[in-house]
């Protein structure tokens, strides 16, 4: 999701409450990972719920689809379930002869997204698919589908896959415009020994900083983005935008900084 301009983190199931709710309070949009072959449980369910009071866009990410598990609907069928509302499927695989999948359809559009970059018009041939979808969407939530999804107002199903990145463009580009002033709020990072600030309206400001956690507080220094961030990222930020920091030394998850 770097690629396409997103500060995406991992959040771990572990985290002390506080810490869960700094976070989520930091986030435009949430994306659950499920698995079309393995299914889900109700290890975030507490996360989900948070995010579905803050008015966030809530995302569950069907991957692993195949040949074995193909059927969208079903997963986001068992999506709803576990996660105790209604779940709507967004965009629906394309195939390949072999059934790998090469593409996303929206569902919404009825655009073809492939993993390259294009974007095709509507096919006849998907009208119908694409209408059954829809018309129960705008029943729940009206005509513009995509408003209610990143207001937090539906929750629905995407593809993506780990293969051909079918579907994650079309994920990097629906995600809401980032507004919510985050930079306060230190992130999950990639690894133990690092942590993300995400940048909300205004820059992050470089150089030292001081981090509350409760009561404790540690003088820390926001380093250079060089380090952290890959080059395709950078290239997609606006004059003047920060997307991420290193910190040192390493604050804990949920922390605030004041600088």
């Amino acid at each position: 999701m770097r690629d396409a301009g997103v500060v995406a983190v991992h959040l771990r199931p572990d985290l002390p409450p506080a810490a869960a709710h700094s976070v989520l309070s930091a986030v435009d949009a949430g994306v659950h990972m499920v698995s079309a072959r393995r299914g889900m449980d109700a290890t975030f369910l507490e996360y989900w719920q948070l995010l579905g009071e803050l008015g966030r866009a809530r995302f569950v990410a069907v991957h692993d689809l195949g040949p074995i598990a193909l059927d969208i609907n079903e997963v986001a069928a068992i999506a709803g379930r576990v996660l105790e509302e209604d779940v709507h499927p967004l965009t629906m695989p394309l195939l390949d002869d072999d059934e790998s999948v090469i593409g996303v359809l929206d569902v919404a559009s009825g655009e073809q997204w492939f993993p390259d970059g294009s974007v095709q018009a509507p096919r006849a041939d998907f009208v119908e698919a694409v209408e059954a979808e829809t018309n129960v969407l705008r029943d729940e939530v009206g005509e513009d589908v995509l408003a209610a999804v990143l207001a937090g107002d539906v929750a629905v199903a995407v593809t993506v896959d780990a293969h051909s990145r079918a579907g994650v463009g079309w994920l990097g580009r629906h995600l809401p415009a980032r507004t919510i002033p985050g930079s306060a709020v230190v992130l999950p990072g990639d690894h133990p020994a690092s942590v993300l600030v995400a940048a909300g309206t205004e820059p992050v400001a470089l150089g030292p900083a001081l981090a509350v956690t409760g009561t404790q507080t540690m003088t820390v220094r926001v380093q250079s983005l060089q380090g952290v961030l890959e080059p395709a990222l950078l290239a997609e930020l606006a004059p003047a935008a920060v997307a991420a920091a290193q910190i040192d030394p390493v604050p804990d998850v949920g922390s605030l900084l004041i600088h």
